[in-house]
């Protein structure tokens, strides 16, 4: 095959101080300031089969309104044509909305083409690999603590073709919210302080994105967190579907998802812990020149639940925590996109929405078992959905699987995403199998 290049690109998104802060409800105003700058990064890939780009955003979501500008915006500039772009973001819940056009003086979509265009402006002959690791002890599962969490970290290593760094990709579940509603400063959370973090032990012009994982049921177990699971009184989940260390009425219980009080220092805690594994686990990666080549595909699966499935009536869900809702034209087709993008042996999997730590346990095993070496279940990928769980979640109730029924969203959303993606995968396998 000809020659594999790469190039990384960063770019500034820092909205305006008074931008309306989302994915929380009950913030008394706007932002009131700038604690940490957001940025967009992206990494361009080039082989004879073209160019593909992967960008990670420092914002909570992405409509698939702007995904599609996005794109249009990367095709117009540098060519690379809309299958091609792999969007994503980092979910922080201290960011602005994606469609408030005032937070920004040029458009959103064009901020982020210009770190595509960085990236293309930066190929070079490259090298690729990737490698596994895990983080335990700094998540937890939001709906029942005593279920496991995903503590997978992936990372895929970027070289020049001397082998120095250029950056990574790395990819991990756990929600951005160290910081609450209480917070009323723009921040990129715990992903963006751990991709600063690497790439200041890279070295300069370095880096360092982030892709976020199976999170949808996983919060940041930090020192906050773990004195309030501590303090002697009932914990209960996120809504309310389980509870510990005491009676669910105790007056004095704490929702693990109430998230005011998180501090900096806890994002730099959670940071830290994961920019040390993360670079461990890069320093141990051969690169390579790929052996196979480039390729991506999409599908579109339809989220809409089927007319044997009990539907929410529309004030039976109390969804509080969060502002926003998706865009549902249709209850009846609700075309989701699912992006599959393979490097050499590394393949990323994109759900639009919250996808669940068992999903990611699960369809990496899946992957793994085809041969792909380094797999990654990207959430918050090419859209945004709100949650979408595994079907026994639907049994069990509580908030996630919430949203998904007031939406009119199936239970049966994986299950379908698997079917729709498993022949493609198999087909494209390292193994062959």
């Amino acid at each position: 095959m000809s020659a594999f290049r790469a190039g990384f690109g960063r770019v500034d998104i820092t909205p305006k101080i008074g931008c309306r802060l989302v994915c929380y409800s009950g913030r008394p105003s706007g932002s009131v300031g700038i604690h940490d700058r957001l940025s967009a990064r992206a990494l361009v890939l080039e082989d004879e089969g073209g160019r593909w780009a992967i960008v990670s955003s420092e914002l909570c979501y992405l409509n698939m309104d702007s995904v599609r500008e996005i794109r249009e915006a990367i095709q117009r500039r540098v060519g690379i044509p809309p299958a091609h772009v792999f969007v994503s973001t980092i979910h922080s819940h201290s960011g602005p909305h994606d469609r408030d056009a005032d937070n920004w003086d040029r458009p959103l979509a064009e901020l982020i083409a210009d770190a595509v265009e960085a990236a293309c402006d930066a190929l070079q002959p490259a090298r690729i690999g990737g490698g596994y690791g895990m983080l335990y002890g700094y998540s937890v599962n939001r709906r029942w603590i005593d279920r496991p969490v995903d503590p997978g970290i992936a990372v895929i290593r970027v070289d020049d073709a001397e082998g120095h760094p250029l950056g990574l990709v790395t990819n991990f579940g756990c929600h951005a919210v160290v910081l609450g509603p209480d917070n009323l400063l723009v921040s990129a959370d715990w992903p963006g302080y751990a991709c600063a973090r690497l790439e200041e032990a890279l070295g300069a012009g370095t880096i360092c994105m982030f892709l976020q994982g199976g999170s949808g049921d996983v919060n940041p177990l930090v020192e906050g967190v773990r004195r309030h699971l501590r303090s002697g009184h009932t914990v209960v989940s996120i809504g309310g579907v389980s509870s510990y260390y005491g009676p669910p009425d105790d007056p004095k219980r704490w929702d693990i998802g109430d998230r005011r009080g998180g501090t900096f220092e806890e994002v730099a805690e959670l940071g830290e812990a994961f920019a040390e594994e993360a670079l461990h686990v890069a320093w141990g990666i051969q690169t390579a020149v790929p052996s196979t080549p480039l390729w991506s595909e999409q599908v579109t699966v339809n989220f809409a639940a089927g007319p044997d499935e009990p539907q929410a009536e529309p004030d039976e869900l109390a969804l509080s925590l969060i502002t926003e809702r998706p865009a549902i034209v249709d209850r009846e087709n609700i075309p989701a996109e699912i992006m599959l993008l393979g490097v050499g042996d590394a393949v990323l999997l994109g759900e639009p929405g919250e996808v669940f730590s068992q999903t990611a346990v699960t369809v990496k095993t899946r992957l793994r078992a085809y041969g792909y070496g380094t797999p990654m279940l990207v959430s918050y990928a090419n859209g945004w959905m709100a949650y979408l769980p595994e079907p026994e979640a639907f049994d069990e109730g509580g908030y996630e699987p919430g949203w998904a029924r007031r939406l009119g969203l199936s239970r049966y959303i994986q299950p379908r995403v698997w079917e729709a993606v498993e022949p493609i995968l198999r087909e494209r396998a390292p193994s062959g199998s």
